[in-house]
């Protein structure tokens, strides 16, 4: 038997020892509510301060959107104004050129009697010109059009061969004047484009003109089509002066004009290939340049390809 006092002794260490360690326990567990209550609020901040970056990134998204839609409403009443401003300036020059070019040809027909040589030549040079303007105004109601969205396309299925027959027939003349050699390979009867055939005819008519411009006397133009994979491709290859590679994309920008070698004009709006290009892309196609200076350049306008089906279902 323990004797009592020895018991107490005993039992007073073991108590004490018990609180220490329940002390210890609870100081530990104190230092680790601490440090647990330190991350939480730690990330409570980095929460907190995500969540405010969050917002301040949707504010800004949203300005930025609410910026970017009053921009593109400005830049759409600015191109539809310039619109207007194109096609009513256009109206009031056609009246005047219209007028211009009727008396010259009555005086070239002899109306107020015979003219000299000179006469005759400076009434040329006036219908030359009136005819000049008279294009541009055109072209500039074309690209106003097409750049406002509301240029009126009648796209079906075209037959290729009749296009490449058509322009061949209209732009004859222009190659027996400037003694050039037109080729236009024969093209299976089968391709058809699902295009607007006045549009596709204005654009191969323009690009041949071009050629027309930029090949010298005794040069070739050759006219070819071809199908590929699901698009059709009518090509345009002279051996003409040629372009530049670093004035490759500029041709297709309104009023650009190629600088001739020497220095010698051509006449002409710069606005042809402008124009076609952005008639080629409105019937989902695509109008491309390559040159080589002083070996010729080859245009390729890429269209839908069709099938006869559908030229009989329109």
């Amino acid at each position: 038997m323990i004797p009592n006092d020895d018991e107490d002794r005993h039992l007073q260490d073991v108590a004490r020892r018990t609180a220490d360690s329940i002390f210890i326990v609870r100081q530990r567990a104190e230092q680790e509510l601490i440090r647990t209550k330190e991350v939480l609020e730690a990330r409570t901040e980095a929460l907190a301060d995500a969540l405010a970056a969050t917002e301040a990134s949707l504010a800004e998204r949203d300005r930025a959107r609410i910026e970017a839609d009053d921009a593109r409403r400005a830049a759409q009443e600015a191109n539809d104004a310039k619109g207007r401003y194109v096609n009513m300036i256009s109206h009031e020059l056609r009246t005047p050129l219209g007028a211009i070019g009727g008396y010259a040809t009555l005086l070239e027909g002899g109306i107020q009697g015979p003219l000299s040589e000179g006469q005759r030549e400076y009434i040329g040079r006036i219908l030359h010109n009136q005819r000049h303007l008279l294009r541009l105004v055109d072209e500039l109601l074309d690209l106003a059009k097409i750049e406002s969205g509301q240029f009126p396309l009648r796209l079906e299925a075209v037959p290729v061969q009749g296009v490449l027959r058509s322009v061949q027939t209209m732009i004859e003349p222009q190659f027996q004047a400037s003694r050039l050699k037109l080729e236009v390979s024969p093209c299976d009867e089968s391709l058809f484009v699902h295009a607007d055939g006045e549009r596709v005819e204005q654009i191969v008519l323009n690009l041949l003109s071009n050629a027309v411009k930029f090949t010298p006397p005794g040069g070739v133009v050759r006219l070819t089509a071809s199908a590929r994979d699901e698009m059709l491709e009518i090509q345009v290859q002279d051996t003409g002066v040629g372009i530049a590679a670093d004035k490759i994309e500029s041709i297709f920008a309104p009023f650009f004009q190629v600088e001739p070698a020497g220095g010698r004009a051509r006449s002409g709006t710069g606005l042809g290939l402008s124009i076609s290009r952005e008639l080629a892309r409105a019937m989902t196609g695509e109008l491309t340049a390559e040159s080589v200076p002083g070996e010729g350049s080859s245009f390729r306008l890429i269209l839908p390809a069709t099938s006869m089906g559908a030229l009989r279902k329109s």
